[in-house]
């Protein structure tokens, strides 16, 4: 089937081949989180005249999850991997199709591939292995996020508090601001943990988004001279997204929650999805703040709505919406990224399992509650913009939400920095100037090749 086939836009080789820059920067791309974060780097490097390609694999080809945010941002594709088929196959996919198309790149049109790639993403872990193959090193933006999970007497305390009824928000709230609590080694989110951790030893340049993950990262061996800690990249993102608010249709969409302090909730994980107990806790947690008043706009994400049908709630939830058409809003994601930094920013509160929604609702000073075990963000919950709610008691879930919402101790100040693509391209400039390229043996590494001697 073509659509099975990699697509190559018409031109683009033949724009390599007239170039005379010697690095090829390609920006990996496949879901609207990997989008909304690559896009200011691809538009930083465009701006300075770089030799530029943006590499869709296919994994999120729907116009609502991803096309839509490629317009948005002024993005073209240039080539596109058209992925498919079960999770392993796509990162087999990924790593065959890709790796030709570097070496291509490299034996053909005689240029250096320098691939970006974002986060703790399917893409990042397979485009990595598809350079380091062919001895080329990427580019990690976002490197060393690790989940930070609160240990088990913390937890076990914490639920038996609230049996007894002695659970209090304020020092629950401060318990997660003590990094001593937490222990590193989750794989959960699934798989995504896994994806950036082994994205690391393939990386030429890691562009750390906060300080605690130099500090992961140096911890876990790898050489402090290839860290920055440059922010990130969302926080551009925001920037761009925010200058067209103004156009932004998502109160038309969910006209209840306009000047509301209402709660925008996302929930996706297979982990909270595909395991019924977690699902029902949350989704009853949700349901405790509907009937007690609270204005909820939930929004349904393809692994959300197969929750909802799998577990025989389509008909609850459709319910609600009838009985609390004041206060309940439920209906498709939002398909633009302004539209959703419109809704975050006037919510009261943000409860997800999304990584970049934790990022996102820090950046624009709104209380956050992680509905998760864990954070693979910790940056903000030990900052104090962000709270989470394990999924097991929904009583406590709404409860902790409740405490939440428009909480003044939980409207901090931007933690990820501004101007983060041109630290992130200025950083990788200076090193491909100072070294020729990323991927280095030890020898070129530590310098030592002015020793060689054979005779």
């Amino acid at each position: 089937m073509e659509k099975k086939q990699v697509f190559i836009r018409s031109g683009f080789w033949e724009e390599v081949q007239n170039s005379p820059k010697k690095y090829l920067h390609i920006i990996m791309i496949a879901t609207k989180p990997d989008i909304i974060k690559q896009a200011p780097l691809y538009l930083e490097l465009k701006q300075r005249r770089e030799l530029v390609v943006l590499i869709h694999t296919g994994q999120h080809y729907d116009y609502n999850l991803s096309q839509w945010v490629l317009c948005e941002f002024g993005m073209e594709v240039d080539i596109n991997l058209n992925i498919f088929g079960k999770l392993h196959q796509k990162y087999s996919m990924i790593i065959e199709r890709l790796g030709n198309i570097l070496l291509e790149i490299q034996d053909d049109y005689h240029k250096i591939p320098v691939p970006y790639v974002h986060g703790d993403t399917l893409t990042a872990t397979t485009a990595d292995k598809a350079a380091f193959l062919n001895k080329f090193s990427v580019v990690h933006v976002e490197a060393g996020i690790r989940t930070f999970t609160p240990s088990k007497s913390f937890y076990e305390q914490l639920f038996t508090d609230y049996e007894n009824g002695n659970f209090t928000w304020k020092k629950y709230y401060k318990a997660l601001q003590d990094k001593s609590i937490y222990e590193l080694g989750s794989i959960e989110p699934y798989p995504e943990q896994f994806d950036t951790r082994s994205v690391e030893p393939s990386t030429g340049y890691f562009a750390a988004p906060h300080k605690l993950y130099d500090e992961t990262l140096q911890a876990e061996g790898f050489p402090k001279e290839n860290i920055e800690v440059t922010g990130n990249t969302v926080a551009d993102a925001i920037a761009i997204s925010q200058k067209k608010v103004s156009e932004s249709q998502a109160f038309e969409t969910y006209p209840n929650m306009k000047g509301k302090p209402f709660i925008f909730i996302t929930i996706h994980r297979r982990e909270n999805c595909e395991k019924k107990e977690r699902f029902m806790a949350i989704y009853h947690g949700i349901k405790k703040l509907i009937e007690d008043g609270v204005y909820v706009c939930f929004l349904g994400l393809y692994a959300s709505e197969f929750a909802i049908d799998s577990y025989g709630l389509r008909e609850d939830i459709e319910s609600l919406k009838k009985k609390y058409s004041k206060n309940f809003a439920y209906g498709p994601a939002l398909a633009h990224h302004h539209e959703v930094i419109d809704m975050i920013s006037q919510a009261g509160a943000v409860v997800t399992d999304s990584g970049s929604m934790q990022e996102e609702a820090n950046i624009v000073e709104t209380p956050c509650v992680t509905v998760r075990f864990w954070s693979d963000r910790t940056e903000t919950i030990l900052e104090g913009s962000n709270i989470i709610a394990p999924p097991i008691n929904s009583g406590l879930i709404a409860e902790i939400v409740k405490w939440a919402i428009d909480n003044p101790q939980m409207k901090k100040k931007n933690i990820y920095g501004k101007n983060v693509s041109a630290k992130i391209v200025d950083g990788v400039l200076k090193k491909l100037e100072s070294q020729g390229k990323l991927f280095q043996f030890d020898d070129e590494r530590l310098g030592l090749e002015k020793y060689f001697n054979w005779k």
